[in-house]
């Protein structure tokens, strides 16, 4: 299966889109947030949080297929990237008095592998994803 395709569009449009992408990711958390802290007064807002999880997983699995990276693995970046920032999130807005800060800077940890250097990336993932589901 192919991982990695050169974009036709300069590759700064996919960094810019991802970077994006990630900012969006946080801002939906904060929105998350609120919905969280309004579940026990409305019906609707736990279905409003899966559907702000749901954005952030188009996002940034669009933005990463924007990279180059197949659209089958951008899926697969988008959803573990969004679920794993989704539950450091949860820790740390139990753990420390303002999460915002030190999310940012999971993000940026989390993400710059893929905005450095995507092909590499991919071609990774995509071995160790072929190796365990295609031995």
């Amino acid at each position: 299966m192919e991982s990695f395709r050169l974009p036709s569009h300069p590759a700064l449009l996919g960094d810019i889109a991802y970077a994006a992408a990630l900012a969006l990711f946080l801002w939906l958390q904060k929105l998350g947030s609120r919905l969280r802290a309004e579940e026990d007064a409305t019906w609707w807002a736990s279905n409003g949080r899966d559907v702000v999880n749901g954005l952030a997983v188009v996002t940034l699995s669009g933005a990463v297929a924007l990279q180059g990276v197949a659209p089958w693995l951008a899926l697969f970046f988008g959803c573990t990237i969004t679920l794993a920032l989704a539950v450091i999130h949860a820790f740390l807005e139990r753990r420390h008095p303002e999460p915002w800060k030190p999310l940012v800077v999971v993000a940026a940890v989390i993400g710059a592998p893929l905005l450095l250097a995507p092909r590499q990336v991919a071609e990774a993932a995509a071995s160790l994803l072929q190796a365990a589901f295609f031995p």
